[in-house]
C-alpha cells in the first residue's frame, strides 16, 4: 500500500524538526511547539483524507447502484422465455413470454435461491383484498410491481403447462419466524377443468406438508364451489384456493394478525402455525426447471 501524499509531507516535517533540535539543548520550548504543531496538522490532514475517501465511498456506490439500475431498466425492455433468462440479478417486473404470440409483465425474484423465480401470490400487510370472485382470480388483481397481488389463474396455467415447473411458498409469523415449503412440480389445468392442480409432487422444507393434498383439486372462489364439501369452503373461510373439505392451508384467506378465535378463516399454513393462526407474509413462486 502506497503512502499517501498528506503522510509522505508530514513525515518530511518530521525529519526536519529533528535535524533542526538534535545538535543542542537550549531549544526544548521551540522543539515542543513545533512538534505541537505538527500533531495538530497530522489530525487536520487524516481528518481530510478521511472525508475525502468517504466521499470516494460514497460516488463509488452511488455509481454502481446507477449501473444495476440502468441495466435493469433496459433488461426489462426485453422480452424473455422467463424468469431464469433474465440476466440482471435485480428482482422486478420484465416482460415474460408466456405463449406463442403472448407476453406479460412479470415479477421476478432474482434473489431467493439463485434467482429465476415468477412470483405468483404475494401477501404482506392485509393492503390488498383477497376475498374476490372466480372472474377476479382468472385474471389477476393487486399491484405486482411492489404491493400486494394474485397473478391469475390463466397465468399460473399458461405458465406452469408450457413446461415443468417447480414451486416454493415463503412464510412468516408476526413473531419474526420464517419458514419455508418447496415441490418438485407444479402444474396446473386451464379453466375447462376448473384449474385443477395437475401436478404436485417432490415436497420438502421446514414449514411442514399442507400442500400436497390439493392434488386434483379444482380451485374454488365464493361464486364457484369446486370443493367436496357439502357446503362453500371459500365461502365459509373466507378465501379463494384449491378446497377439498375443506384445507390444511388457506393462503388467500382473510388478513388477520396472529392468534384467532375464528377457526381456519385467516391467511393458514396447519403445520406451521395451526389453524387458529393467521401469518404475516406469503410469497407463492415457481421456476422453470432445468
Amino acid at each position: 500500500m502506497k503512502p499517501s501524499l498528506g503522510g509522505c509531507f508530514l513525515l518530511l516535517l518530521y525529519t526536519v524538526a529533528l535535524a533542526t533540535f538534535s545538535t543542542g539543548t537550549d531549544h526544548g520550548f521551540g522543539y515542543e511547539l513545533l512538534m505541537s504543531k505538527l500533531e495538530a496538522l497530522e489530525d487536520r490532514v487524516t481528518n481530510q483524507e478521511q472525508k475525502t475517501q468517504t466521499k470516494i465511498d460514497s460516488i463509488s456506490t452511488g455509481l454502481e447502484s446507477l449501473l444495476k439500475f440502468v441495466t435493469s431498466q433496459q433488461s426489462a425492455q426485453q422480452v424473455y422465455d422467463s424468469c431464469d433468462k433474465v440476466p440482471v440479478k435485480v428482482s422486478g417486473l420484465f416482460h415474460i413470454r408466456i405463449g406463442p404470440q403472448e407476453t406479460a409483465q412479470l415479477y421476478c425474484d432474482q434473489e431467493y435461491d439463485g434467482g429465476g423465480w415468477t412470483v405468483i401470490q404475494r401477501r404482506f400487510d392485509g393492503s390488498v383484498n383477497f376475498y374476490r370472485d372466480w372472474a377476479e382470480y382468472k385474471r389477476g388483481f393487486g399491484s405486482l410491481d411492489g404491493g400486494e397481488f394474485w397473478l391469475g389463474l390463466d397465468r399460473i396455467h399458461q405458465l406452469t403447462y408450457s413446461a415443468p415447473h417447480e414451486m416454493v411458498v415463503l412464510l412468516e409469523d408476526f413473531e419474526g419466524n420464517s419458514t419455508y415449503a418447496k415441490l418438485e412440480r407444479f402444474e396446473v389445468a386451464g379453466e375447462q377443468a376448473g384449474y385443477a392442480v395437475n401436478i404436485i409432487d417432490g415436497f420438502s422444507g421446514p414449514a411442514g406438508d399442507s400442500i400436497t393434498g390439493i392434488r386434483s383439486l379444482k380451485f374454488s372462489t365464493f361464486d364457484r364451489d369446486n370443493d367436496t364439501w357439502p357446503q362453500n369452503c371459500a365461502s365459509h373461510f373466507h378465501g379463494a384456493w384449491w378446497y377439498s373439505n375443506c384445507h390444511s392451508s388457506n393462503l388467500n384467506g382473510k388478513y388477520s394478525k396472529g392468534t384467532t378465535s375464528e377457526y381456519a378463516t385467516g391467511m393458514v399454513w396447519y403445520s406451521f402455525r395451526g389453524h387458529h393462526y393467521a401469518l404475516k407474509s406469503s410469497k407463492m413462486m415457481i421456476r422453470r426447471k432445468k
